[in-house]
């Protein structure tokens, strides 16, 4: 991998953690594209670009490329659609890209896309330059070599998502949030967390999960061994999934979320809990 961030680049206003889970899934998506091996470039680069009335707008141009299978141009035209993906069921959930598409649009930039079959792919995010000078606390770039600071504990949560990637992401964004993770991969293992006595304060699963149980059917089972706990689902895929789970009484978070809807659910299913 390598990374080229030339001093002087121009400030931008968004989500440090936000802009960290995207950077981390444009670099898993073009380590996926070469099985055997290649190269990940990072680089960012001030834009001034003129816009239709002629006047000056920058922007800094943040791209993340690599020099495998790249894609064509049928596959670029839906890439950033929620859950679309070329790979193996059970190898990717196709939440990454759309993840990165709202980023783009919610922090007033664009996203776009250059690739060619056995060439490689860019992913390039547009970021309008911010006016504002950040303070001396403030940092252009997220140190990869320094713990974050984390905030104040939130509870403890009970992951189930099947998908190593997703849960990789999901973990980070809980954690932000200030919760303890305890990751399942299946039902059956969320229901063994769950009777092995340690502090689970919510459960957040995803509904469609291969093979056995899913995620409404979950839910019913902790319903009858441990009302006291919130459940939370997510899904981008079944609206009949959807409809089972309200029947249950359980809201869902529909795929793909950013931060700031993940903590507003979160927050709702405890309060919906508490109410009850």
């Amino acid at each position: 991998m390598t990374l080229e961030f030339p001093p002087g680049l121009w400030p931008v206003e968004v989500d440090a953690s936000e802009l960290e889970l995207v950077v981390l899934n444009l670099a898993v998506n073009a380590r996926d594209a070469m099985p055997r091996g290649g190269t990940i470039e990072i680089r960012a680069e001030n834009v001034p670009l003129l816009d239709q009335s002629g006047s000056g707008k920058d922007f800094v141009r943040l791209s993340v490329s690599d020099n495998g299978s790249g894609m064509t141009r049928e596959v670029q035209a839906r890439v950033f659609e929620p859950f679309f993906t070329t790979k193996d069921i059970g190898k990717g959930s196709g939440l990454g890209l759309a993840q990165v598409h709202g980023f783009a649009q919610q922090s007033g930039g664009r996203i776009e896309i250059e690739s060619e079959v056995g060439r490689g792919t860019k992913i390039i995010l547009m970021l309008p330059r911010s006016s504002k000078e950040p303070g001396p606390d403030q940092h252009h770039l997220v140190d990869l070599h320094v713990a974050r600071r984390r905030p104040a504990s939130a509870g403890s949560i009970l992951l189930v998502e099947d998908d190593d990637e997703v849960a990789a992401l999901v973990r980070e964004m809980l954690e932000d949030l200030g919760f303890q993770v305890v990751r399942a991969a299946t039902a059956a293992a969320a229901l063994g967390a769950l009777a092995n006595g340690r502090r689970i304060d919510l459960v957040f699963s995803d509904i469609m999960m291969p093979g056995g149980m899913n995620g409404v059917e979950l839910a019913k089972e902790i319903r009858s061994r441990r009302m006291d706990l919130p459940i939370l689902l997510t899904s981008g895929y079944s609206e009949a999934a959807k409809q089972a789970a309200e029947v249950q009484g359980i809201k869902i978070l529909r795929k793909p979320y950013q931060l700031a809807e993940l903590s507003e659910a979160l927050r709702g299913a405890i309060a919906r809990h508490d109410l009850n």
